[in-house]
């Protein structure tokens, strides 16, 4: 399929307004991701409609369980920006930080930001575990984390009433069963447009932390 006719309909698909500015943005986004990619090798895809569904659209998905508001948000392991930036396109009003370790992706995400004049959107070069005196309301995350490793490395940069959002194949089951009590969890199923997959966005809240 044509690529902004895939952008078009994909973004309908999730109940987006397919907005010029949206498009354009997602447009140039593969555009940079694919150049900057011949040398940071920043993602294994490499056609244009398996980085849009894959990454962008799948990136968007979390949007789903994001309440409607201004929100500080942190991308934990953000890698090339999922699912941070596209969130950040579409959502402006969200105020998202994106936390990564590598020098290089970190820059691609410093170029990005710029590109795009995405003042909604910080860039922390850092492990998660070394954020010290930064609280989000959520924290979303792509990188391949077990939801309690995640709550190990990242559980401290939540507030109180703050929660995790991650996205989960078919064995987030097993995962769940090893939860402690005092973690709270909701599934969400959704489809992934242009794909046969169902991913699970796995909500989760841990109750009695230490207020923020």
């Amino acid at each position: 399929m044509e690529r902004e006719k895939l952008l078009i309909n994909g973004l309908k698909e999730l109940g987006i307004e397919p907005s010029d500015t949206i498009i354009s943005r997602f447009d140039k986004y593969l555009f940079e991701l694919k150049k900057w990619n011949r040398a940071y090798n920043l993602t294994a895809l490499k056609s244009d409609e398996d980085i849009i569904v894959k990454h962008f659209f799948d990136s968007l998905l979390y949007l789903k369980v994001m309440p409607e508001g201004q929100w500080n948000i942190c991308d934990i392991g953000s890698g090339a920006g999922f699912p941070g930036i596209p969130m950040a396109i579409v959502r402006p009003e969200l105020n998202i930080v994106l936390i990564e370790p590598s020098r290089k992706k970190s820059a691609f995400l410093r170029h990005i930001k710029r590109t795009f004049i995405l003042n909604n959107v910080e860039v922390l070069e850092k492990r998660v575990e070394d954020v010290k005196d930064r609280f989000f309301d959520i924290a979303v995350t792509r990188a391949l984390f077990s939801i309690s490793d995640l709550i190990e490395k990242a559980g401290h940069v939540l507030k109180k009433d703050g929660f995790f959002v991650l996205n989960k194949g078919p064995k987030f089951e097993d995962e769940i069963k090893c939860l402690l009590d005092n973690v709270k969890f909701e599934v969400i199923s959704v489809a992934l447009p242009y794909a046969l997959l169902q991913r699970n966005l796995i909500k989760v809240k841990i109750s009695g932390s230490s207020p923020k």
